[in-house]
């Protein structure tokens, strides 16, 4: 992760001292990209049987910071199912995360519980499923990082010499997500 970028005020108002305004800004910018990396996405996924702690959603623990899951898991082969919001922030110390789930609402059974671990360098919720059947999770969720996010594939344009990437008036790589 880059250095905080911290912005001269000078000594007193408007003593010319302080960064030009053009320097703070970059600054204000730099430090929020840095900071801040948010993805939001979908994921479906699948446990089977009732083993406890089956994972449904992992990510690296080295610059996790907090998250928000929103998961339906249902049983397709009946009309139970289950709706959780789960608010997960990562331990200071990183070997640990607090959570908590609310929200829950069923149409028929309870289908699983969950849980969030750190383990193996990783945050990962976990489902235990309440009977050996089959269930499918779908996971909406917004997680935050600390640092730059990890870059997806360069584009490039079909005819031009392997290389030449797109890029936008500040010369940042055009990627996939």
């Amino acid at each position: 992760m880059s250095t905080q970028e911290i912005i001269n005020i000078g000594a007193l108002p408007n003593d010319g001292e302080g960064d030009p305004l053009r320097t703070a800004f970059q600054k204000i910018n730099n430090n929020f990209s840095t900071l801040f990396g948010t993805y939001y996405d979908t994921l479906e996924t699948y446990t089977v049987g009732n083993t406890a702690n089956q994972i449904i959603f992992t990510t690296s623990a080295n610059t996790f910071t907090q998250a928000q899951f929103q998961i339906n898991s249902s049983n397709p082969a009946t009309q139970d199912s289950q709706n959780i919001l789960i608010k997960v922030a990562k331990n200071n110390n990183g070997l640990g995360a607090k959570w908590v789930g609310y929200g829950t609402s069923f149409n028929g059974n309870a289908v699983t519980s969950y849980d969030v671990v750190v383990t193996g360098g990783n945050v990962n919720v976990t489902a235990s499923p309440l009977s050996t059947a089959t269930l499918q999770h779908f996971i909406s969720y917004q997680v935050t990082w600390v640092g730059e996010s990890d870059p997806g594939i360069d584009i490039s344009l079909d005819g031009y010499p392997a290389g030449d990437l797109m890029g936008t008036e500040n010369l940042l790589i055009v990627t996939t997500e």
